[in-house]
């Protein structure tokens, strides 16, 4: 079963943001990826480097990436097939229609994506639909509690007050103050902020957008 989302850019925040997992309703064995640098560092025909936030996006979901081999197209056969069907069934009834929003534009998407997947195909008595139903979603994990939040990472020196300063929020935030002058790691997503040294959390905080401001846990 095919699954269509159109986003702002190609991005991090974009490309592991996506609803596709949701849509499935569970988490696959192996996710399949293009090379794009979202999901590679470095391309190569027996070892691509995967990117951290697309590592972190895995083990999340306790799913594996396998990214497609460079100048093997038969890697990603099926995808470059359902990419031509969905152009022609999708984008073609759409691309003279003028969209104000992203919301409105996945909307209309969404109304024929419904429509093609439980379309009949070609030569078969069942539909993409009825395979997944059948056959495909019993082969999926569950969903985790939580969605996945994109993380970023920022390096800081503890300050004498046992504060951090996360220089993205302004904000200051407590460690154990036997780790005043360390350099630590810091890691925040939307809603959290994790503190690591020597590779071990020392301090977690919720994550609280007030500049110059103290965020203190004792």
């Amino acid at each position: 079963m095919t699954f269509v989302e159109a986003t702002k850019t190609q991005g991090k925040e974009d490309f592991l943001g996506s609803l596709t997992m949701y849509y499935y309703g569970g988490v696959p064995t192996a996710i399949v990826t293009d090379n794009l640098r979202t999901a590679v560092k470095k391309s190569h025909k027996y070892e691509p480097v995967i990117t951290d936030s697309l590592l972190d996006f895995a083990s999340h979901y306790s799913t594996t990436i396998l990214p497609t081999r460079t100048y093997h197209p038969k890697d990603k056969a099926l995808v470059e097939n359902a990419v031509r069907i969905v152009y022609t069934r999708i984008f073609a009834p759409l691309r003279k229609e003028h969209f104000f929003s992203l919301e409105t534009l996945n909307k209309a998407i969404e109304n024929l994506l419904e429509g093609y997947n439980e379309a009949p195909m070609k030569r078969k008595k069942y539909s993409r639909a009825d395979v997944f139903r059948e056959v495909e979603k019993h082969a999926l994990s569950p969903l985790p509690a939580m969605m996945y939040q994109l993380k970023h990472s920022a390096r800081a020196t503890v300050h004498k007050t046992s504060h951090v300063y996360l220089s993205k929020d302004k904000h200051y935030y407590s460690v154990p103050f036997s780790y005043i002058g360390k350099k630590v790691n810091i890691i925040y997503s939307k809603n959290t902020v994790e503190i690591y040294y020597d590779q071990r959390r020392i301090a977690f905080h919720n994550r609280v957008l007030a500049k110059y401001q103290y965020t203190t846990v004792n």
